[in-house]
């Protein structure tokens, strides 16, 4: 257990060369999207700079496919490429993985998730541990999510963390 936090799913803790690769896939992101307008539902005011949510994301997505046994895609493309992309999983075939700031926020689904038909997890990489070591939270369907989340008013909904199913333990991730 990592000091003073109560994890809240599965603590996923990336050997050093999956870290780097998640700092180098984050900043690869960065350098593809600079000048690139935001989305309209991102909000800049309550936003951490890029460097370090897309460092974040990764190690996210690392710790997510780690878990689950499955590819992490690591997608690093030119923003005038991303339509090709956009409807790629970041990890397996299937999953969709949603980083989030604050250990108790909830789950972001949005329709493109359902229309895809995913899953999607939600993961916590611990800003105190560098991002090494990531809370793999929990997961849902889409569709599931999509008939209970809370409605955002701005094209997503947030589903509690109380809804989501566990993640399987897996203790050899670790070693």
């Amino acid at each position: 257990m990592i000091s003073g936090y109560a994890p809240r799913g599965v603590l996923i803790t990336l050997t050093p060369d999956e870290l780097a690769k998640a700092k180098a896939v984050g900043d690869g992101r960065n350098a593809a999207n600079r000048g690139v307008a935001d989305k309209p539902y991102y909000d800049r005011d309550k936003m951490e700079d890029d460097e370090t949510a897309s460092f974040a994301a990764a190690a996210g997505e690392c710790a997510v496919a780690k878990a689950f046994g499955v590819a992490w895609h690591a997608g690093v493309w030119p923003a005038a490429e991303h339509w090709r992309h956009a409807e790629e999983p970041d990890c397996g075939e299937r999953i969709e993985v949603k980083r989030v700031r604050k250990p108790d926020n909830g789950l972001v689904v949005r329709e493109k998730d359902v229309a895809l038909n995913r899953f999607v997890v939600l993961a916590y990489p611990l800003p105190e541990e560098g991002f090494r070591v990531v809370d793999v939270i929990g997961w849902i369907a889409a569709t599931d999510g999509w008939a209970i989340g809370a409605d955002s008013g701005r094209g997503y909904k947030r589903v509690a963390q109380k809804h989501l199913h566990a993640v399987p333990s897996l203790e050899a991730h670790n070693e």
